[in-house]
């Protein structure tokens, strides 16, 4: 049986709930799911008597968060395989603009297809085999791509895999919130959400350093002319690209059967109320979200911000090679660095909110706030309303990155909250269904004809005008947080 390291104590900020939150942490030595609870009904109050089992929170919940943010890393990471080194990949493989994109597309694709499936699984057979039967089938995704089969024939192999990787997004990009209500107590449940949700934008992040590094760039005269290059130096220029393949499926590899070896459904004992309580059926949660304006009007704020914002920065290179004549590398480095401040940023706000035991309505105001500040400068910059200057464009980007992608993960959570018995893990799949059906509709837009691209920024800017109102309108509840505070009070006046 594992020792009880400490009692950490949890006072939440709210002046509704004064009451005195107990957790236990248990030492991590062993990482066996079998470990019983180590708190009994043996315990007793200030009066002599026997006080209801404390809820426990496990040391090994780290590993678990850090075993699913490394998942969703890797996926993110692989799906942008391909646009960081899309002019190599082009001539050395004779492939085309649309090959590429195919390749990309095939991610929010499989995730249309399967996303409402996944969230009936999640329901039936729980997170543990969500989790493992997404990973095998991500495995099984970046292995098809390792078997060599030749210049030739390797686009087949390449779309199968992609296939495989964006059938595995849904798990990824819904199941933070099922993991932190499963795992982790209530003032730590925002701050592992926003872990597992910003490691994918670290993912995307980082595809855009290792990819480079792995495959060479052309030299400037067979940029785009297959025929100038050696055959020799080819066969070179294919190997690279395969050994990127090899070393993203060894990663991909070391994290699943880490996997594997422990990913338990739950732990011996809940870390909270809420956790022990069974959620809606899969037609009666789906009832409810269509029915409450406690889902539609958090959802729909999420999805027009998020799903604007992820075809704006897709298009970032087009946006501004027309209007300020900035080159694709530094478009690059924009995109990545924005993409780290809003990792950060993500980070830091998630924890501010956890302390503060709530009040994410006017943490999502702020940040909203701030990011129409943001694109207001970007816009004026982009029209040349005020003096160009490339430290400003990079700084309107960093702030528009930071403080849109801080408040994916506040998003997730206030809607949970509110809409609370229904399962976390749907509530957050139908949330990232809609993103993407708001994406694509983005970027059909560009394929209008005589549509110029200054039309990108001012949606983008519109977008923060429409969240606005709606946070605004939106009567928060923490229908999560208070039952779980509610029986710690109960358990504090026995």
């Amino acid at each position: 049986m594992a020792e009880t390291d400490a009692l950490l104590s949890y006072v939440s900020p709210k002046d509704s709930h004064p009451s005195l939150t107990k957790y236990n942490t248990v030492n991590g030595d062993s990482l066996s799911a079998e470990t019983p609870s180590p708190v009994t009904n043996s315990l007793k109050n200030e009066r002599g008597k026997p006080m209801a089992a404390e809820h426990v929170v496990y040391k090994a919940r780290w590993f678990i968060l850090a075993v699913f943010s490394l998942l969703c890393m890797l996926q993110a990471a692989t799906w942008n395989t391909w646009g960081p080194i899309a002019d190599t990949a082009k001539v050395v493989l004779d492939w085309t603009d649309g090959d590429i994109a195919l390749l990309a597309n095939w991610g929010p694709i499989a995730f249309v297809i399967t996303c409402f499936f996944f969230s009936y699984l999640l329901l039936i057979k729980g997170l543990r085999f969500f989790v493992l039967c997404s990973s095998l089938i991500f495995l099984l995704g970046v292995t098809i791509r390792c078997i060599p089969v030749g210049v030739e024939n390797v686009k087949w192999t390449m779309n199968a895999g992609h296939v495989l990787i964006g059938i595995a997004s849904p798990v990824m990009m819904s199941a933070p919130t099922e993991l932190s209500a499963v795992w982790f107590p209530p003032h730590q449940r925002t701050t592992s959400t926003a872990i597992s949700l910003t490691s994918a934008g670290f993912g995307m992040s980082m595809s855009f350093l290792v990819g480079p590094l792995v495959v060479t760039s052309l030299p400037q005269n067979a940029s785009s002319n297959a025929e100038s290059i050696d055959p020799k130096e080819k066969a070179l220029y294919f190997n690279e690209i395969m050994k990127l393949m090899y070393i993203e499926c060894g990663a991909v590899a070391v994290v699943v059967i880490a996997a594997l070896l422990y990913f338990p459904e739950k732990p011996p004992t809940s870390p909270s109320l809420s956790a022990t309580k069974p959620r809606e059926s899969f037609k009666d949660g789906a009832l409810k979200m269509i029915k409450s304006t406690h889902f539609w009007i958090p959802a729909a704020a999420y999805s027009i911000s998020s799903g604007v914002y992820s075809g704006w920065t897709t298009q970032m290179d087009t946006i501004f090679k027309n209007t300020l004549n900035i080159g694709q590398d530094t478009v690059g480095w924009i995109g990545f660095i924005s993409n780290i401040a809003g990792m950060l940023g993500g980070l830091i706000v998630a924890r501010l909110v956890d302390i503060l035991g709530g009040r994410m309505k006017a943490v999502l105001i702020s940040l909203t706030l701030a990011a129409f500040v943001s694109c207001v400068w970007c816009v004026l910059l982009s029209m040349k309303y005020i003096s160009y200057s490339l430290v400003s464009v990079y700084i309107a980007c960093i702030f528009i990155g930071l403080f849109i992608n801080a408040s994916f993960p506040i998003y997730f959570e206030i809607t949970v909250e509110g809409m609370y018995p229904v399962s976390e893990g749907n509530i957050t799949m139908v949330m990232t269904f809609l993103t993407n059906v708001v994406s694509v509709i983005f970027l059909l837009l560009p394929m209008i004809p005589n549509l110029s691209v200054i039309w990108m920024n001012w949606l983008l800017l519109g977008s923060r005008f429409v969240c606005l109102p709606l946070l605004m309108m939106y009567k928060e509840h923490y229908n999560r947080l208070d039952e779980d505070m509610t029986e710690v009070s109960r358990e504090d006046n026995k």
